[in-house]
């Protein structure tokens, strides 16, 4: 069964962030036939909300990314109030997470494989 992937970037509205995560969108979903990938900046960026909204915002992204089945994030990740919010949701709900480069270098080729490296320890302790 293919897995449910969400992939987490940076955007704060801004269009060079939009570019970056189209291109990565693409090389995801057209050459990966083996998972099934969702971006919030995608679903959601039209309508990114500031200020008090903000939060409005991010609980839709975060219900989303509680439905999937791995946490993908980009580079950058860690100065984005959204992604790091993303991570915090995931680990608390034992969805694995893994950078970018790391999902390309291992999960990407082999998704079969049972076992996995991952970047953030998602057992609660």
């Amino acid at each position: 069964m293919k897995k449910l992937v969400y992939v987490a970037h940076p955007f704060g509205g801004l269009i060079k962030n939009q570019k970056k995560i189209d291109k990565i969108m693409e090389e995801l979903v057209f050459t990966d036939d083996k998972n099934v990938y969702v971006s919030p900046i995608h679903n959601y960026g039209f309508a990114y909300l500031e200020g008090d909204e903000y939060q409005r915002g991010l609980d839709v992204c975060l219900e989303l990314l509680k439905k999937c089945d791995i946490l993908v994030i980009c580079p950058g990740w860690e100065r984005s109030r959204g992604c790091k919010e993303e991570v915090k949701t995931a680990i608390d709900n034992n969805i694995p997470v893994v950078f970018l480069g790391n999902w390309k270098n291992e999960f990407f080729v082999d998704s079969e494989v049972e076992e996995h490296y991952y970047d953030f320890v998602t057992q609660k302790e």
